[in-house]
This record gives structure tokens, sequence and C-alpha cells, in this order.
């Protein structure tokens, strides 16, 4: 079997790591040339993880047409703003029976759409049941050094999820299956605005109620978008919801956290997205939220006060003002 990881940021490194200690012969694509030549002469990820070792059977590339000609899995592991581009330059060399995986999280800021809808558009050739969503809490750092970690796979095809569910499979790698494609996918989006949020609220010096408050309200208003969307309000409760969101937004390692954080102590947006190497996506993922939220018409009071945030410099204590400020109904209206 032939495997192509799309991406050779932290977390398509460290799902290439994995598949390369698997079964048949795993390449990473880089952007960036001279990461391709450090993971094939170094085994390093010299950007990413310089002092971590990467397998010696992973092989790397900077040839998008070479990784993806012939690959009879190919992982998308590219942020959401570069996924449309980066497809349309590989759709000539996909195999049409080739299953495609995609571990991105977000939507497309010009478009509103969920990843697996951007995919499908830039590969038209690609069946639908071909494709599927991996997502869940897994900080890229704490896969690539085994800890145990549980993800989910969505699709429409059980056979085809299953085959991914077994190739990602390993001891501390736990893969569970969900068929609801939306919910998981609105859940690995949404969550970085509330991780945001959460690192906002930490930087002020506000504590755990507060954090607490906003994880349960976040997964509401994550719940409540996902159901106007057509999703299953239960997988909200499962690893592509809560826990993705718990995880984004306690632990050091987010980087939608710590921007947040940053912000919360007073510095400026641009200045901290200039100073951070990796993406936070929840910065673009606001905006479509908010977009989303008007055009369906319901009210989701926290992510409103984020995109302002973000978007209009509102300060964060008028924000927080505001939010104890709006009337109160019942706790889990619109879901019920």
């Amino acid at each position: 079997m032939k495997i192509g990881v799309i991406g050779a940021g932290s977390w398509g490194t460290a799902l290439a790591a994995l598949l390369s200690e698997g079964t048949g012969e795993t390449t990473l694509w880089a952007y960036e040339p001279e990461i391709a030549e450090s993971i094939t002469q170094k085994h390093r990820n010299i950007v990413y993880f310089p002092e971590d070792l990467l397998p010696a059977r992973l092989k790397c590339s900077s040839d998008l047409g070479k990784v993806v000609d012939g690959a009879d899995v190919l992982v998308n592991a590219v942020p959401s703003h570069l996924v449309r581009s980066v497809w349309e330059n590989a759709e000539a060399f996909v195999k049409p029976t080739a299953t495609l995986v995609n571990a991105s999280k977000g939507f497309e800021l010009s478009t509103g759409l969920r990843l697996s809808q951007v995919l499908l558009e830039t590969l038209p050739d690609l069946p639908k049941e071909h494709l599927v969503t991996l997502s869940g809490p897994s900080f890229a750092r704490e896969v690539l050094h085994h800890q145990p970690s549980t993800v989910v796979i969505a699709g429409t095809d059980k056979t085809i999820m299953e085959k991914i569910q077994h190739l990602f499979r390993r001891d501390w790698f736990l893969t569970y299956l969900n068929d609801d494609v939306i919910g998981v996918e609105v859940g690995g989006a949404v969550k970085n605005v509330i991780a945001v949020a959460c690192g906002i609220c930490e930087g002020m010096g506000l504590g755990f109620n507060t954090r607490a408050a906003l994880i349960t309200r976040g997964l509401y208003e994550m719940t409540k978008l996902g159901k106007a969307m057509g999703a299953n309000p239960l997988t909200f409760a499962g690893l592509s919801g809560m826990g993705d969101l718990i995880l984004t937004c306690t632990g050091d390692l987010s980087r939608n956290r710590t921007l947040g954080l940053r912000l919360g102590r007073g510095e400026k947006l641009e200045d901290i997205l200039k100073d951070m190497k990796m993406v936070a996506e929840g910065v673009k993922t606001s905006k479509v939220v908010y977009d989303l939220i008007l055009k369906y018409k319901i009210n989701n009071p926290v992510c409103v006060e984020i995109y302002r945030m973000l978007y209009e410099n509102k300060p964060p204590r008028q924000a927080l003002k505001d939010l104890l400020a709006i009337d109160l109904k019942e706790e889990l209206g619109g879901l019920l």
C-alpha cells in the first residue's frame, strides 16, 4: 500500500510518522524543500519537531505530484486556507480508487464550506464515499510521542471507514467510527473559537469557574450550530465535540488557547499572528462561524463576542460585561 500525507506541519508529520510504523510505504509532502531534505537526510522536521527523531522508514518530498501519484490512501493535513489550492494542484495525480482522509480542521474562509466539501469540489472524480474525516482530541506532539490518544473517523461508507480505522489503529492510538461527517467537522472547527475565548479569560486573570462556564456554553453553541447545519447533536458529546473542546481549551500545547492568552494580556492580534509559527485556526474560523450564525438565525452570544473581539477590536472586558448582561433562558433551549 502506498500512502501520501499532504502537509508537513506538526499534525501531518505526526500522522505520517504513525502511518510509517505500519505496513506499506508512507511519503510526506512538505511545501518547504528544507523540511523535505531534513526529514530525508536527518529524520527530523527541523521546523516543527527539531528535537524528535522520526521513523527511518518515513520518506519526504517537496514534489507534490510524486507523493500523490499512485497513492492508495491520501491524508490531507494542510491548513484550511490552503486546502483548495494544494488539492487543485494535486488533482491530476489522484488515483480514481484512492481513499482520502481529511485530517485538517476548520472552514474555508471565502465560502464557509466544511473542508470535506472543499475537497469534494476540488476532486470531482473522487467518489464521495472515498472521503473520510479524522478528528478528535489529539495534540500532534503527544501523538508523535505515542501518548495514548483517541480520535474518530467519520464517513458514509462503513467498509472504507473500517479500512481507515484499522490503518491508523495502534496500541496507543484508538480509532472510533461515526457516520455524522457534518457533526465531526463542525466540532473540530468550532472548538478552536471557544479555545481562543478561554485563553482570553485566562489572560485577563479570570479563574476556573469562568473557564468551565465558557467550555460548557461553548459546547452548547457548537451543538446548536451543528444541529442547524444538519448534524446529530449527540455527536458533540463525543471525541470531536466535547473531547476536542476540553483539550483545546485547557492544554498548554493549544495554539488557539495560547493566542487568546496573549490577547487577554493586552497584546495586539496582528503582532501575535506575526509571531506564531503555526496556524491558529480559531481566528479564521470565528469569522465563518459568525457568518453561519447569521445565516441560520441562531442566538450564539459567546461566538458572536469572540468574533467582535477578533474582528471589531472590542475590548475583552466589555465583551465579558455584555455576556454577563444577556437575558437568561432555558439552559438547553433550541436543542431539545
